[in-house]
């Protein structure tokens, strides 16, 4: 994420929706921290994709709130670097950020403090490998060939394929191994409202087939476990990272769901409860209607941060004529005392 905050918010709530071009700038960086939502996944639209489009989820629950930290490479246990650290003797395995992953284990098989290695560049966004304690012995696992989670430069339409697999041997007892092939397809692009913020997105479906295979010293066998299918939904903003919204499904049922969220944005269920703001239609074209509170003050406010419309606060529905407002995103907010609620408002042309 090499973009400043102030250009970040002028990049997710711009004059007009228009489509976006996803590339390596807009992917983590060693010492980023990227924050998020939990919610309930099946609050979220899966099938709405084409062009020119508006997903609004400004009302998502808050179940949960997290945040990923990104690291160098060579932040992370030396052992684990063997293969992500040398671009002369694995150019492909290269990485130039890290991340704290997954824990697992089969039977025998162990794999703990779990970190994942990725890259950047102009060919995509790859996961390399990953290192892990296996069994208790610290071990550089890579991808040979690597995952590329995406191409680049990514746009609306495009379709791509890859392949990928890794091996961990515990020696004298098992090997296991993974093989994936990784569908992307980017079907839809638009504006994307959630709690508190606006972009301009990218959506983009992954649809992962993994098998699974294990080989076991002691009996001389091995077999192969396909794994349901797993599809990603990845709403893809310029300058943020990590999608800014991302669903997981799993055998067709959805499993997660996460969504950004900036921590100086006031969306709590407590303030919901105290401070409420329903408008309609939205997006809206001519006119808005906005139910302002009996305390406060309500504002609307324009993709900069000016102001420039206020409402008085009567404790019901005003109409907002919006014949002088250029199409684009807005803010709506009541502010009381210390407490703050904002919802984003489209203008469509």
């Amino acid at each position: 994420m090499r973009t400043s905050l102030l250009l970040l918010s002028l990049a997710g709530a711009t004059a007009l929706p228009a489509q976006i071009t996803i590339g390596p700038d807009d992917m983590p960086n060693a010492g980023d921290t990227i924050r998020y939502r939990t919610t309930a996944a099946q609050n979220i639209d899966l099938d709405l994709t084409g062009a020119d489009l508006v997903w609004d989820y400004g009302d998502l629950a808050i179940q949960a709130e997290a945040a990923d930290t990104i690291v160098s490479v060579g932040s992370t246990p030396f052992l684990y670097q063997l293969f992500f650290n040398n671009i002369f003797l694995y150019p492909q395995n290269r990485a130039d950020h890290a991340q704290k992953g997954v824990s697992f284990g089969f039977q025998q098989l162990s794999l703990q403090d779990v970190f994942d290695y990725y890259r950047a560049d102009a060919d995509g966004m790859f996961n390399v490998g990953f290192g892990a304690n296996v069994n208790g012995l610290p071990t550089s696992v890579r991808r040979v060939p690597v995952d590329r989670i995406h191409a680049f430069p990514m746009a609306f339409g495009d379709v791509d394929t890859t392949v990928s697999a890794f091996n961990v041997t515990v020696p004298t007892l098992l090997t296991f191994g993974q093989d994936q092939v990784r569908v992307n397809e980017v079907d839809g692009w638009g504006t994307l409202v959630l709690p508190g913020n606006t972009f301009d997105v990218l959506r983009v479906k992954s649809t992962l087939q993994r098998s699974d295979t294990i080989y076991i010293d002691q009996f001389g066998i091995g077999f192969r476990l396909p794994e349901p299918e797993t599809i990603e939904y990845k709403w893809y903003a310029v300058g943020m990272g990590k999608p800014v919204l991302q669903v997981v499904t799993t055998g067709g049922v959805p499993v997660s769901a996460r969504f950004f969220y900036d921590p100086d944005i006031t969306t709590s269920v407590a303030d919901r409860s105290n401070l409420s703001i329903d408008l309609f239609p939205n997006p809206a074209k001519d006119e808005v209607f906005v139910r302002t509170p009996q305390q406060g003050a309500t504002f609307i406010m324009d993709a900069l941060g000016r102001r420039v419309h206020t409402l008085p606060t009567t404790g019901m529905v005003q109409r907002v004529d919006l014949s002088g407002f250029p199409a684009g995103a807005y803010t709506v907010q009541i502010q009381e005392a210390a407490i703050r609620r904002s919802v984003k408002l489209i203008v469509q042309p």
